[in-house]
Formats: C-alpha cells, sequence, structure tokens
C-alpha cells in the first residue's frame, strides 16, 4: 500500500491533493487542526489526523501516523497561510505565525520524515512554495519571505537526504482559481485583467493542476527529480 501524508489536505489545493492520490488508489493521511471538506471525499482511503502544526517544535502526529500506517511513502508539506499586508505594516506576532507554519513546521516534518526513512531508503517530500517563492508579490512581505525559505529548505533537504534515497522538490503555485482567489479578485476587476494579461494561456490554474504536479514529484514517476522548485503558473513567471 502507497502510503502519503498531506498536511492541510482538508480543504482548497490540499483537499485536490488528496484527491488525486486517492484517485490513483494511495491511502491518504490528512493532518490539520480540523475535518474541514473531507466529507466531500465520500468513504475513500483516506484517514484524518487532528493536529495544530503552528506548533513546530511537536513532530508527534509524524511518528503517530508512521506507526498507524506502519511507514509512509510520501510527505507533502502542504498546509501555509496568507499575509496582504506591507513589510512595515507587519505586526511581530503576523510575522511569527507565518514563519511558525510556513517553515518551521515545515523544516522539522522534513527533518523527522528523513529519520523514519532512512533505514527504508526510499521516501519523497512535496514542499509547497509558492509563485512568491520565486518573485516578490506587492504587499506580502511576510508571504514571500516564507515561502522563499521554503526554496531553500527544499534544496538543503535534497541534498542531504539523497543518500538514503529520499527526494525533496518544491511546487511553486501561481494564480489559481480557488474560492478565496475569487472572492480577493471580485472585489478588482482590473487587477484580475493585468494578471490574465501576463499569463501566457490566458487563464488561471485548477487546484487540479497544482494536484498533478504534487503527484507527479511524490511518486516513483519523477524517480530522478530531486531539488527542483517547478511553478505550476501557466507560464506567469517566464511570460511578460
Amino acid at each position: 500500500m502507497r502510503v502519503v501524508v498531506i498536511t492541510g489536505g482538508n480543504k482548497g489545493l490540499g483537499l485536490a491533493q488528496t484527491k488525486r492520490f486517492l484517485d490513483d488508489g494511495w491511502q491518504v493521511h490528512v493532518v490539520a487542526r480540523t475535518s474541514g471538506d473531507l466529507d466531500r471525499l465520500g468513504d475513500g482511503d483516506f484517514v484524518f489526523h487532528p493536529a495544530d502544526l503552528t506548533d513546530w517544535r511537536n513532530t508527534g502526529w509524524l511518528d503517530r501516523v508512521n506507526e498507524a500506517a506502519g511507514g509512509i511513502g510520501a510527505l507533502v508539506n502542504n498546509a501555509g497561510m496568507h499575509l496582504k499586508k506591507p513589510v512595515w505594516e507587519v505586526t511581530p506576532d503576523e510575522l511569527e505565525r507565518r514563519l511558525d507554519l510556513n517553515v518551521k513546521a515545515v523544516f522539522r516534518a522534513c527533518g523527522r520524515f528523513v529519520e523514519l526513512n532512512r533505514e527504508r531508503g526510499a521516501g519523497a517530500i512535496v514542499n509547497i512554495s509558492s509563485m512568491g517563492g520565486l518573485m516578490a508579490l506587492p504587499g506580502a512581505a511576510a508571504y514571500v519571505t516564507s515561502k522563499t525559505a521554503v526554496i531553500g529548505l527544499t534544496r538543503s533537504v535534497a541534498v542531504d537526504a539523497a543518500v538514503y534515497g529520499i527526494r525533496c522538490n518544491a511546487v511553486c503555485p501561481g494564480f489559481i482559481d480557488t474560492d478565496m482567489t475569487r472572492a480577493v479578485l471580485e472585489r478588482d476587476p482590473a487587477r484580475r485583467a493585468k494578471i490574465e494579461t501576463r499569463i501566457p494561456g490566458g487563464r488561471f490554474g485548477t487546484p487540479e493542476d497544482v494536484a498533478d504536479a504534487v503527484f507527479f514529484l511524490a511518486s516513483d514517476r519523477s524517480s530522478y527529480v530531486n531539488g527542483v522548485e517547478l511553478p505550476v503558473d501557466g507560464g506567469y513567471f517566464i511570460g511578460f
């Protein structure tokens, strides 16, 4: 049985990832504060594990999943937190919360996953960064800082863990058509039009587009891919 752990796999992009792995026959363990929208998936082979991932010093949730599943093949660090504020308005507490969840929790989960899989000599980690890890986004300094750090972490883990047969890659979603994105851009149609003209394909991505990329990097189909940051943005990063 192929087993994957997805943090924040209970809603949004994470829910699409959960469904993608379920569709391919994986057993999925979802770690999040609440069950969110998991009831939409019916009776799929998934297990929900409640955990506060902002408590980054505690990786006991990963040990519990590992014991319950009898081993973990892949870890997807998807859980994250955004913040729309310019750098001079971000409070110390707001910055700390983003770093706790977006960076420190991912750092610790990567380390513990490697420890659990060293003897097995296999495993894959996929970290969800963002286009904000590749370029500046207006008024999102704390978020951009955290997602840039995820890319550096991904490269470091890829180098250190390769000797144990463990790969680590990152996915960098661009503008994806989610409820949150629609809610923001419906209030600013001019910005949406500007964004769409920057995307060569002229459309926003779907959660399934991101899920397919995550699945590829977590599966054996990418067995010789290690340490990359894969933009899933329709060409936004390279277009002008």
